[in-house]
């Protein structure tokens, strides 16, 4: 009986080393829990439960951004004994051909003749420890403008803390005249849009605002290898940037590298980078090709990283953001078109799986429709759709409901590795003076605008309120019926310039301004100062 009970006893633990050895096989079964620039060198540490390996050794492969896994390749940067805890070193290679900045690290086993995958896969997480630049943050006010250079003089007169401008990548590339080394490679960036950011960063940056930079991608045949193979298709606004494949992720990231290096000192400062416009809007603002939300999401957080990686590495003072627009979880006949929600917690999941890092959010909280300068006042049909809650599922999100995200970004899951809750930054907000569908004036307009900014400066999680536009764009104007600068296409001041400049102030011709508009007696009956 006792021999029948050992033979038992080891055949039953046979059975489960075996089906435990192919469950590690099929699935991670060591967690990287590090993956930092220590000096020189790239520090990767891991712990776990002890995966098979027919070597006894655990192997830690280095994959690009483009590179979808380790597939056939036996070329591993290093090796050490299998145990619960390992830790490797590999050199970092800075500013070589051989760079590891951009590179995420997975841990292999060998099993039956070929390296399989046993952990996470974790890119390096503290790239500032390589930056000679430390900028630090205006903090002069909350409010912000989405920038004209020819009124940049406007900024620091009406108190802006922040101005809002946009950089297209692709246009750096359509000619040469300035020239880059970096990751061993030559680069020459187009002369003229090197001035004329120089021109711009500068005459911002003298108005002591902070500096917000939409990046964006254009597609052009001369420039096709910085947009995804799955998105070469002409006639979208924007375009996601390539990460597929080596030539446009190294393209970018030198062009990164330039910018963010370029644009922290005497040649102005960019303080805050947001990396794509109405990301979860697919097509046409972020176009990067037919495929879903988490496809996308994931997608989208390697070029976030990407960026991420190659600015900080320059300026440690910087904040780089992603952004999303007012559909928070509606979702339309454009399969294109995501749920803000979704994308957003989709892709904080994948930046913390893969190696967590300090993003920061910024949205556009637009009226419902855009054309209600009335925000506080959804027209009938779109009441009936209950768009505009307080909930954590609300469809829509406007001026009265930003709680709505900030709330949301007090998840555990989505607050910083230090518990703290990360920069959120409205960085578009805008209010016509006309409209032919629900008809407005410069008077509704400022009433809306100062109304705006009290609800949203007022949450403490907002760091700061950028108002589209200082200056009324004609494509606006023309296209959307939208004419929500506070100059109009001509130049002239509305009257929405002057409230803008004292609507964080109680100067009494102003304080009380939008009250009459918005149908109230003081700021005190609707919970405001």
């Amino acid at each position: 009986m006792k021999k029948r009970w050992s033979l038992w006893l080891a055949l039953t633990m046979m059975f489960v080393f075996l089906v435990q050895g192919t469950v590690l096989a099929a699935g991670p079964s060591v967690t990287i829990s590090h993956c930092l620039i220590q000096g020189k060198d790239v520090v990767v540490i891991a712990a776990g439960p002890v995966a098979p390996s027919d070597t006894g050794l655990y192997y830690l492969f280095e994959l690009k951004p483009y590179e979808a896994g380790i597939g056939a390749r036996v070329d591993f940067c290093a090796s050490a004994p299998v145990a619960e805890a390992v830790q490797f070193t590999v050199p970092l290679n800075h500013n070589t051909a051989t760079s590891k900045l951009y590179s995420r690290f997975v841990v292999a086993a060998h099993q039956g003749g070929t390296f399989v995958p046993v952990s996470n896969e974790m890119y390096i997480t503290n790239p500032e420890v390589l930056a000679t630049k430390a900028t630090g943050y205006p903090v002069r006010s909350k409010k912000g403008l989405t920038a004209d250079w020819q009124y940049s003089k406007d900024l620091s007169a009406l108190g802006a803390g922040y101005a809002a401008y946009e950089l297209d990548i692709s246009r750096f590339f359509t000619a040469g005249g300035v020239n880059y080394n970096y990751n061993g490679k030559n680069y020459s960036f187009n002369g003229g849009v090197v001035a004329e950011y120089d021109a711009v960063c500068q005459l911002l940056s003298k108005e002591g605002v902070n500096v917000v930079m939409v990046i964006k991608n254009s597609f052009n045949a001369a420039t096709a290898d910085l947009v995804p193979p799955l998105a070469r298709i002409p006639g979208k606004n924007c375009y996601a940037m390539n990460v597929s494949e080596q030539v446009g992720t190294e393209k970018i990231a030198a062009l990164m590298s330039f910018l963010a290096n370029r644009y922290s000192g005497s040649k102005g400062t960019i303080h805050t980078w947001i990396i794509g416009n109405e990301i979860n809007n697919n097509s046409p603002w972020h176009f990067a090709g037919d495929m879903g939300v988490e496809q996308f999401a994931a997608y989208y957080a390697k070029e976030f990283r990407l960026c991420y990686n190659a600015i900080k590495s320059q300026n440690s003072g910087a904040r780089v953001f992603l952004n999303i627009d007012q559909r928070w979880t509606h979702t339309d006949s454009n399969p294109h078109a995501y749920a803000g929600r979704t994308v957003l917690d989709t892709f904080a999941a994948n930046i913390k799986t893969t190696g967590d890092i300090d993003w920061g959010l910024s949205i556009h909280p637009h009226p419902v429709p855009l054309f209600n300068c009335q925000f506080w006042n959804l027209p009938p049909a779109y009441a009936a759709m209950k768009l505009v809650t307080h909930a954590d599922n609300s469809k829509m999100v406007c001026p009265s409901n930003v709680d709505v995200i900030t709330n949301h970004m007090t998840l555990p899951e989505l607050l910083k590795a230090d518990g703290s809750v990360r920069h959120i930054l409205i960085s578009e907000m805008g209010f016509t003076s006309q409209n032919a569908q629900l008809p407005t004036d410069q008077n509704m307009q400022a009433a809306a605008m100062q109304y705006a900014y009290k609800l949203t400066s007022s949450n403490p999680f907002i760091e700061g309120v950028i108002i589209h536009r200082q200056l009324d764009h004609m494509s606006e104007v023309v296209h959307d019926g939208m004419a929500v600068g506070i100059r109009d296409v001509g130049g002239a001041p509305k009257v929405a310039f002057n409230v803008f400049q004292y609507m964080d102030t109680n100067n009494p011709a102003y304080a009380n301004f939008a009250l009459p508009y918005i149908g109230a007696t003081s700021w005190a009956d609707l919970g405001l100062q």
